[in-house]
């Protein structure tokens, strides 16, 4: 006689492997969950990115590369709402995902910001994020949690953008 169940405890694991492999988007962060901890580096390997110190604070993680013109666009705004908010509990912190984190050094000495910028050149951060697009930016509430998700960059986000922070900063801790 034919058994499914001998069929499905046979499948089981193969399965299970599969998706763990092929599918790290099960284990990304969702809007409405913690923000994770993830591998990068602040200025030097020893300094690590540490996103529990900004609690109390709206987070804007925004994840850039070089190569990216829409990152490019996008790091005056964000510098000057940075500057405009920062007083009010906003921060930004940058991660940028070259492969070779001198170049982003390099493009920060001709286009400086005044946010921390940390470097994943292994992709560790945007697989936990489940980053789809550059930029892809989360904005993180003042108990740490995911509330929006934001892809790519235009000059006409720029007002959605503002807001999402704006209400973030309004609501009581």
């Amino acid at each position: 006689m034919f058994s499914w169940v001998l069929i499905i405890q046979m499948f089981k694991l193969p399965y299970l492997i599969f998706v763990l492999l092929f599918c790290p988007s099960l284990f990304a962060v969702q809007v409405g969950e913690a923000v994770p901890v993830c591998n990068a580096s602040l200025k030097t390997p020893a300094q690590k990115l540490d996103l529990t110190k900004y609690r109390n604070k709206v987070l804007f993680v925004d994840f850039w590369a070089t190569w990216c013109p829409p990152c490019k666009q996008s790091m005056p705004f964000l510098n000057a709402l940075r500057n405009e908010l920062n007083e009010k509990g906003f921060e930004i912190i940058a991660i940028n995902v070259d492969e070779d984190s001198q170049d982003a050094v390099e493009f920060l000495q001709q286009f400086p910001v005044d946010y921390p910028v940390a470097y994943d050149s292994l992709g560790d951060c945007p697989a936990k994020y489940d980053v789809k697009a550059m930029p892809s930016s989360y904005f993180i509430d003042r108990q740490g949690k995911v509330r929006f998700v934001h892809l790519g960059f235009r000059r006409a986000d720029e007002s959605e953008i503002r807001d999402r922070v704006l209400s973030l900063l309004e609501e009581k801790i």
